[in-house]
């Protein structure tokens, strides 16, 4: 008896510190809670600083002058951008009026007005090419538009956190995270994504501080910071200038690495339309033409737009006090850029 009450107490003892070594389930949620809200502090304290009202007042004469440069050298598609920058700092600017008054009315729409497809759309130049050269490209335009409908990208970084949409108006969201990330994004961007990003949403509604910028093959994409409780719309310059409204997707982020997944509905279309000569996206080779930027013009381009998403009332208060618009320039304000066009025809995916 002694002998088989021996045996049994080890078994009762290894139960027993089993149970009590169990996790309380509310433990475990009030832990995640506290790891959320550390890495969410730790994402908008470490957000990019904010633009210096000198530096951003440089830039903007920067643009203005480039602007004018531009057009007189009929890159209506390069000025138009730099004016777009320039109204969202002075949105009734003098100065950039009249060259937006100079531009084409399809690239006057361009620069005051959003699309509703977003970053989505791209901002290539149309471009008049022979029936040969559109027949060249139909076949890798096709592949091009293939290769747009889907996003991967791993995210290196402390991060934590889920999310899930179908189109960014049905989706459920915890997640933050400073984060490197490489992959394919949309409008054939093999490149890297810095981000930092503190996010909750269900369905459209939901809170968000978040600051990226995205380089690599395709163009530059510009995420100010958005931070506040806002209902989530195409117009919402988060998805203007950085991520795609109408799209589908998830994203996981565990402690240091996580992955990101999409699928671009607007991509699909643009596919199946490709098919019969029409694209609503804007990026066919056969019909359009890269817009080119230095690094100096991108660098200026980057920070008043990131001034203009950043700055809050309060600051741009301050900026336009110290700062009036500036109308007239002297030629030493804009010292001579670089070739804004590389020589022969650029074909780069854009």
């Amino acid at each position: 008896m002694e002998s088989g009450k021996f045996y049994k107490s080890p078994k009762s003892c290894f139960k027993f510190n089993m149970k009590a070594n169990k996790m309380n389930p509310k433990k475990i949620q009030a832990y995640f809670i506290i790891i959320i809200f550390f890495y969410l502090t730790t994402s908008i304290l470490n957000c990019a600083s904010v633009p210096a009202y000198k530096d951003v007042n440089t830039s903007v004469k920067y643009l203005l002058n480039d602007a004018e440069r531009l057009i007189e050298g009929k890159k209506y598609g390069e000025a138009s951008e730099s004016l777009r920058a320039v109204f969202r700092i002075y949105p009734e600017n003098e100065k950039a009026e009249l060259l937006w008054e100079q531009l084409p009315d399809i690239w006057q729409k361009r620069t005051k007005y959003d699309n509703a497809l977003g970053q989505g759309f791209s901002k290539r130049s149309p471009e008049e090419n022979s029936f040969w050269e559109k027949l060249a490209w139909y076949i890798p335009d096709r592949i091009l538009d293939l290769l747009d409908i889907y996003s991967i990208n791993v995210m290196i970084g402390p991060q934590i956190g889920a999310s899930a949409w179908y189109t960014r108006a049905v989706q459920v969201t915890l997640y933050a995270g400073k984060t490197v990330s490489a992959g394919w994004s949309q409008k054939r961007n093999l490149g890297i994504t810095e981000e930092s990003s503190a996010e909750y949403a269900f369905l459209g509604f939901g809170g968000s501080a978040i600051h990226g910028r995205r380089i690599g093959t395709g163009r530059r994409a510009y995420a100010g910071i958005w931070d506040g409780f806002f209902v989530h719309m195409p117009s919402n310059p988060l998805y203007v200038n950085y991520r795609d409204y109408w799209s589908t997707g998830a994203k996981l982020g565990v402690v240091l690495i996580g992955a990101e997944l999409e699928c671009h509905y607007a991509e699909v279309a643009d596919f199946l339309a490709g098919f019969f000569l029409v694209d609503f996206m804007g990026d066919d080779f056969a019909t359009t033409g890269s817009i080119y930027f230095n690094r100096e013009q991108e660098d200026h381009l980057y920070r008043v737009i990131n001034a203009a998403d950043r700055y809050n009332e309060k600051q741009m208060d301050e900026f336009h006090t110290t700062f009036p618009a500036p109308f007239r320039m002297n030629e030493t304000d804009n010292p001579d850029p670089q070739p804004i066009t590389p020589k022969g025809k650029n074909r780069k995916p854009n």
